[in-house]
């Protein structure tokens, strides 16, 4: 929202947003739930004539605070309100904040990929947890319908590229050595679903990345908990993920949590790539 609302960072290709339902209060029971998005936005195509309207969604604003909004179960139950807003979209994006795998800090970088990989991570602790699944695709690698020349034709547009990597911000706990885009077409972001509560992330990270390397996924960008399930709810649509990274696997307590300039300016590099690679995902889908 900041990204698309800013002058100077708005992408001309995308209009100003409108019907606007953002700032809204957090919502304390489920009564106070607005079942709307945040705004809309007419994107046009990098260079052909196709246009969209594009919808912009937060989770957190269709939950009650009353509930775990970590819980698969509940993001899954987020997420009908939003299936039964409107008619199936022509794409979707899905957009959120993750590690990246390695030694080597990709902290305050942003990345984009169309393959998912699930893990059901149930049995990872304690007896409280989701039961979200989406037979047939827990496990395995489940490829986008998005046209590999999606990727390529970002790569292949140096404008797009440098006011990307020219527009973000360096995070302040262990930065990449440049903030950029990292996009390819064979990027695998893996979703660890049904997490125990009261479990850490790290252990459940690593064993996400090696079921994940066991089936056959050799370049992991970005692992969490939520894009899988965003990624069920339209199976057939064109899909991509734009991940905002501000820690490492494995290193969350000490690079991101509870850091408000951490995580704001990895999701704001998020942000401006998104902004600047929707007209090419408007193009590829049209």
């Amino acid at each position: 929202m900041t990204a698309l609302c800013n002058r100077m960072a708005r992408n001309p290709k995308l209009d100003v947003p409108r019907d606007l339902a953002w700032p809204r209060k957090v919502p304390q029971a489920d009564a106070d739930v607005m079942p709307r998005p945040r705004c809309l936005i007419d994107a046009h195509a990098q260079t052909a004539n196709a246009a969209a309207v594009v919808e912009i969604w937060c989770l957190d604003d269709l939950m009650s605070a009353a509930i775990s909004h970590g819980a698969s179960d509940n993001k899954a139950k987020a997420m009908k309100l939003i299936t039964d807003y409107g008619a199936t979209p022509d794409g979707v994006v899905a957009f959120g904040t993750a590690g990246y795998p390695g030694d080597i800090s990709y902290d305050g970088c942003a990345t984009i990929g169309g393959t998912i990989f699930i893990r059901d991570a149930a049995n990872d602790g304690g007896p409280i947890h989701s039961n979200w699944t989406w037979p047939g695709h827990v496990g395995v690698l489940v490829p986008s319908s998005t046209p590999a020349s999606f990727f390529s034709n970002v790569l292949a547009d140096p404008q797009t590229v440098t006011k990307i990597n020219s527009q973000m911000l360096e995070v302040p706990v262990n930065p990449a050595s440049k903030p950029r885009l990292v996009i390819s077409s064979d990027a695998v972001a893996i979703s660890s679903v049904n997490i125990p509560k009261d479990t850490e992330f790290a252990p459940v990270d690593l064993k996400a990345i090696a079921a994940a390397q066991a089936a056959g996924a050799t370049n992991i960008a970005s692992v969490e908990t939520t894009h899988g399930v965003i990624r069920a709810q339209w199976p057939d649509a064109p899909f991509i993920y734009v991940t905002a990274i501000p820690n490492r696997v494995g290193h969350f307590q000490d690079e991101a949590r509870n850091n408000y300039p951490q995580e704001f300016g990895s999701t704001h590099n998020a942000g401006i790539a998104l902004n600047h690679i929707m007209p090419h995902f408007v193009e590829a889908i049209a």
